[in-house]
């Protein structure tokens, strides 16, 4: 959780294109919380902060009474220095630019499943959790300039590309044989009747790039370990229809929706 909570900080300053620079964190723990656990999540927070040089300038903790909650919370607030002139996301989009994925989906959701016992199966799923400021550091330094950077939380890949296209009222195609996929998710996924493109990650990307900019925006994004498995998915191919149009793998066209409800009750 520790590591959970720093990421999801950092990733919400990526994606407006700042760079962390200072953070707050308030830890609400129940009376009685194990003090090992305790600490290991306070060195994941201070290891992941030394390394991204992210000042800790002010914090608190209260404790609980036993019962009236559960294990631990923490609330952490980030500020950023924004490294591009614009604001995110931009509404204003030309036909042909090209959406980026950088990583394959869903294994965040899966391995918390599996963890509170909820499925089973053979074999490991784990999280994807990780911090994307480096994607975006990197991109702004190769003279890259995305238009629109969103971290795939909740509601999962299908909420990100709604949202894009509500914001520029654009039509918006996705290639489903591009999309990169962990198989034994899809599998699950499958087997348990999960829409994969729902599933929230804690350490993916979508980003949309000029259509010149985006063979660039791959190879840097290849080089980097957390975005390696980048793919350019789909295309802007209208901009006077609010709708997000999935090309899948057997040549058909379907509609991907914003997603109704959660698999998971809101973790981060």
């Amino acid at each position: 959780i520790g590591i959970l909570s720093f990421c999801g900080m950092v990733n919400d300053l990526a994606s407006m294109g700042a760079m962390p620079k200072y953070m707050t964190m308030g830890l609400v723990i129940e009376e009685g919380y194990d003090y090992e656990k305790l600490i290991k999540i306070i060195d994941d927070i201070k290891a992941l902060a030394d390394k991204f040089d992210v000042k800790l300038v002010c914090g608190d903790t209260k404790v609980v009474e036993k019962g009236k909650m559960e294990g631990i919370h923490i609330a952490m607030t980030g500020i950023g220095k924004r490294l591009i002139e614009y604001s995110l996301p931009l509404k204003d989009y030309d036909i042909g630019d090209k959406i980026i994925l950088t990583g394959t989906l869903g294994e965040h959701t899966i391995s918390v499943l599996k963890a509170k016992n909820v499925i089973d199966f053979e074999g490991t799923v784990n999280s994807d959790v990780a911090p994307l400021w480096p994607i975006v550091e990197k991109l702004i330094k190769e003279g890259i300039n995305p238009k629109f950077i969103r971290d795939v939380t909740r509601g999962g890949f299908s909420a990100v590309l709604n949202e894009l296209s509500y914001i520029g009222n654009l039509t918006i195609e996705i290639f489903e044989d591009n999309i990169p996929v962990n198989t034994q998710v899809r599998a699950i996924c499958d087997i348990y009747g999960y829409d994969i493109y729902s599933l929230a990650c804690e350490g993916r990307m979508i980003l949309v790039v000029k259509k010149e900019d985006a063979e660039k925006a791959i190879d840097i994004l290849k080089d980097l370990d957390v975005s390696r498995n980048s793919a350019i998915v789909g295309e802007v191919v209208n901009k006077e229809k609010s709708i997000v149009i999935l090309k899948t793998m057997f040549g058909g066209k379907t509609i991907l929706d914003m997603p109704l409800g959660e698999i998971l009750p809101r973790i981060c």
